[in-house]
């Protein structure tokens, strides 16, 4: 039907719930409220399943499609694509048309624009959608294909020794919540200039804001991401480390949140009570994901807790942690419930939060109904958002000050125009180096050979 890659049978992306001889179930039925939907659905599932359904990437971690409902008719879901500046996973189309990758955070972060945010966030929600309904994904979506988006990175870009600073965006907390929205709105919402987004009722696809939070240490003075316990003032964590993500949720309703691997004040990111307080506070309405099993250093880095078993219900019930990104939860969190260190309510709960989601996405909708089933690999690449990834390089270009000699004479750099410039260094003539990481293809071939230096 596609002239895109053909879609595995291993994998799921593509595909929805509620199809035929499953359509009869409460939870399929569109008319009821969403929340009496989504729990109709979580009371159908047997508890030996659960961990495995809050587990990111256990799709393809754990074979036999142990992250599907068979007897349910729904199918495995992949939690953990990127989408920090293009769709990560995304494959190219047969005549040589790629998803664009476009500035780096830091770089869109230099152009000041919100308008421009959301542009872009929204070719990205769009692509994302066209190859997950085309089931065109790299290793044909083994190696991510999911409608939630980790991404964008939100941390303070207040230091360039911190090691990651390509993902962040800048230094002050106004301007990254500013366009934390815009990227929010234009993934989640898309284009308002297109009326078929405009018009729908559904999510395009589902922003996961990270790394919450004070995520700003990478390796250094004896620390590592993993280990480091940040002091800080509850003054500086809500003027400084907080407006960043409280701005997309509360302007924009963002739907994902990941929480970091460092502790704050003594408590790990993802075991501390902030992020679940949110939810009320910030009115967050979305589901929570662990960054690559950051469960597991709750007890193994930082020493907060003994156990595994422990961790997995503190993160759980506590820290309000709804997905771990990595096998904690898999291998101890129903131990932990048998031990009454948390509840299967706790669990049921979790499964609310990511299962409502997916109901957002429109993935237990008939399809009729969903605009966003229409995008497809005409979607992809297109001419616009070619010329949008151009405009937004240009933006980007920040010449802070450009005087006249002391000397006499004119600027101190000639770029005069028509005069042409020599550029030296160990990037003068780069090709991926120019291009931030997380990316889907760039190049038909998959490599960067057709990227301009």
């Amino acid at each position: 039907m596609y002239s895109l890659l053909a879609l595995a049978a291993c994998s799921q992306p593509g595909l929805k719930a509620c199809g035929a001889g499953f359509d009869h179930f409460s939870f399929c039925n569109h008319s009821l409220p969403l929340d009496q939907r989504v729990w109709d659905l979580v009371s159908r599932i047997d508890d030996s399943v659960k961990p495995n359904l809050l587990t990111a990437r256990g799709h393809r971690m754990h074979t036999g499609g142990r992250q599907a409902l068979p007897k349910l008719g729904v199918p495995s879901y992949y939690w953990g694509s990127n989408c920090l500046h293009s769709s990560m996973f995304a494959n190219c189309t047969t005549d040589g048309r790629c998803s664009q990758s476009f500035p780096s955070n830091t770089a869109w972060a230099a152009t000041f624009d919100r308008r421009l945010m959301r542009q872009m966030a929204a070719v990205v929600g769009r692509e994302t959608r066209a190859g997950w309904n085309l089931g065109s994904w790299l290793d044909d979506g083994l190696n991510g294909a999911g409608l939630d988006c980790w991404g964008p990175v939100l941390n303070m870009n207040r230091d360039p020794r911190w090691g990651r600073n390509g993902e962040g965006g800048a230094e002050d907390p106004y301007l990254m919540g500013q366009l934390g929205t815009a990227w929010t709105r234009g993934l989640q919402q898309g284009d308002p200039e297109i009326a078929r987004e405009a018009a729908s009722q559904y999510t395009l696809v589902a922003v996961t804001l990270k790394h919450f939070d004070a995520n700003s240490l990478e390796d250094s003075d004896g620390f590592t991401r993993h280990t480091v316990d940040v002091n800080v003032s509850r003054q500086l964590l809500t003027d400084y480390y907080w407006p960043a993500f409280r701005a997309p949720i509360r302007e924009a309703g963002a739907l994902g949140v990941m929480c970091s691997y460092n502790a704050v004040n003594g408590l790990p990111a993802c075991a501390s009570p902030v992020m679940k307080a949110a939810r009320e506070a910030w009115g967050f309405q979305g589901y929570v994901t662990s960054d690559t099993d950051s469960v597991a250093d709750v007890w193994r880095a930082h020493r907060y807790k003994r156990t595994a078993e422990e961790a997995s219900c503190v993160a759980l019930r506590e820290g309000g942690t709804d997905v771990d990104s990595g096998n904690t939860y898999y291998h101890s969190l129903l131990s932990g419930v048998r031990s009454g260190r948390c509840s299967i309510s706790d669990v049921d709960r979790a499964l609310f939060n990511t299962f409502r989601v997916r109901f957002k996405l429109g993935l237990f909708d008939p399809k009729a109904g969903n605009p966003y089933w229409q995008l497809g690999e005409a979607d992809i690449g297109t001419a616009a958002s070619r010329a949008l990834n151009r405009h937004a390089a240009a933006a980007s270009l920040v010449l802070l000050q450009n005087p006249t000699s002391r000397r006499g004479g004119g600027p101190i750099l000639p770029l005069a125009p028509g005069k042409r410039i020599a550029v030296l260094g160990p990037h003068a003539n780069a090709t991926r180096a120019l291009i931030q990481v997380d990316t889907g293809k760039v190049c038909a071939s998959g490599g960067f050979e057709c990227v301009t230096s």
